[in-house]
């Protein structure tokens, strides 16, 4: 069900691939959070991905330790340590890699190696959901078949 299913499959055609700079305060960081609708975005520093920030890093380094957000710079909170995919890594391959790294984004790099955006875990699991449900529904549609054939067009359905 899921082999096939990659990357590409999952985003589809991004619109818009979110970013806060490096030197950004923490406050417009934050802000860009809330406009966005992301729990976590890329950090670009002229231009290129140099870190990933989320609202666990203010809340954790930040707010927690009673600094002022608009005195602290992105880049004093933003981490280093990507765990990145490509367009064509599979659906399997993401869940894997989430799950080892106990992580919930993975940074999506493009066939030239820059930042496509993210791919969140809620991301995958909407796509488990449908496709699940989908499965499901065929498997209904089968057994109803299968019924019918068996029993006659008049017998009560079971599912």
């Amino acid at each position: 069900m899921f082999e096939g299913l990659r990357v590409k499959d999952l985003i589809g055609e991004r619109e818009a691939v979110y970013s806060v700079e490096a030197n950004d305060s923490v406050d417009i960081a934050a802000k860009k959070l809330q406009d966005y609708k992301v729990r976590t975005i890329g950090v670009v520093d002229e231009g290129k991905l140099v870190g990933v920030v989320g609202q666990s890093d203010f809340a954790n380094k930040v707010v927690a330790q009673g600094r002022k957000p608009q005195d602290v710079k992105v880049r004093d909170v933003m981490s280093t340590t990507l765990t990145t995919v490509g367009l064509d890594t599979t659906f399997l391959e993401c869940l894997q890699f989430m799950d080892a790294r106990k992580i919930s984004h993975l940074i999506i790099l493009d066939e030239g190696g820059e930042y496509y955006g993210m791919l969140s875990w809620r991301d995958l699991q909407q796509r488990l959901v449908k496709e699940l449900s989908r499965e499901l529904q065929e498997k209904k549609e089968q057994l109803n078949l299968l019924q019918e054939f068996a029993f006659g067009p008049n017998v009560k359905k079971v599912l």
